[in-house]
């Protein structure tokens, strides 16, 4: 992407690629059924869930799209670059695209949404859309400064190709002594883990929008799901976030499991994040509703 864009690329073939490529990572996942399974390229897959789920809700979403909090800058790369391996697309264009959601939410503008568009679009099928790529740079031109986060987005192609190369030679190295090899170690590590990441962040925009607990007037159809909050590490608190968008915490009650909150909690006691941001009516003891 050059600097000077005023938009990202939207060529009509950059939508063909991405519908080739998304569907190719799911043809591959059945790749499974030929390399089986094992413990090391379970364990693996599980490892990646885990840091591209933390490098989406924590980096992209959290810090680089929200600011709810402060990082320094090697944390704020460290987390860029594990939600760049999510293959959801780079930073810059994440950030701008989820800011684009929060200002049109429920309108034709909000492809998102599946009030305005339907449970297939907005779960998946605005990946096939021009609008996914029309989305204005200018929406995150307050990240430009940060030339490691402009670098993951220039070079996010490579390190989508690194990741089944990277773990095809983990699987060669293991296989002997763990009963693995490459090929199983890319399919569970790279495209199992990837779909399975990308359907359960896809999940926040689609089922939270359409089945949950509403407890806030948010101006729209977000909700509360417990089951997308712990699939997807707090994000599933989603009408609570959409109330107090730039809130560091999601599930705002002591019952509402929110992984990536006591992971920036952890984080701070080390001191490699500040300023967590909580809603002015709770507490940042309890999170709890000041009497």
């Amino acid at each position: 992407m050059a600097e000077s864009t005023q938009e990202f690329p939207r060529a009509r073939p950059q939508v063909w690629s991405v519908i080739i490529g998304m569907s190719i990572f799911h043809i591959a996942c059945f790749g499974a059924l030929y390399t089986g399974v094992s413990a090391a390229a379970a364990w693996v897959a599980f490892g990646l869930y885990v840091v591209k789920g933390v490098g989406v809700t924590a980096g992209f979403h959290r810090l680089l799209a929200h600011r709810s909090y402060k990082a320094n800058r090697v944390v704020q790369f460290v987390l860029g670059l594990a939600g760049s391996l999510a293959v959801q697309g780079g930073p810059l264009w994440w950030v701008a695209h989820h800011r684009h959601h929060h200002a049109a939410t429920e309108t034709e503008e909000d492809i998102h949404s599946p009030v305005t568009h339907g449970m297939w679009k907005s779960h998946i099928g605005w990946m096939g859309t021009d609008a996914a790529f029309n989305e204005k740079a200018t929406n995150a031109r307050d990240l430009h400064k940060f030339p490691e986060i402009k670098m993951l987005q220039r070079y996010y192609a490579w390190l989508i190709l690194a990741q089944p190369v990277l773990l095809y030679l983990l699987g060669e190295a293991l296989g002997p002594a763990y009963s693995t090899s490459g090929l199983q170690m890319v399919v569970w590590g790279f495209f199992i883990s990837t779909v399975v990441t990308w359907h359960v962040t896809f999940m926040v925009n689609s089922v939270c929008h359409r089945w949950g607990s509403r407890p806030y007037d948010a101006g729209d159809a977000s909700t509360n799901n417990m089951l997308i909050g712990i699939l997807a590490f707090g994000e599933g608190w989603h009408n609570n976030h959409h109330k107090y968008p730039n809130s560091a915490r999601h599930g705002l009650l002591w019952w509402q499991f929110d992984f990536t909150w006591a992971l920036l909690r952890a984080m701070q006691a080390l001191g490699l994040v500040s300023d967590l941001k909580l809603p002015k009516e709770f507490r940042k003891d309890e999170a709890r509703p000041v009497s």
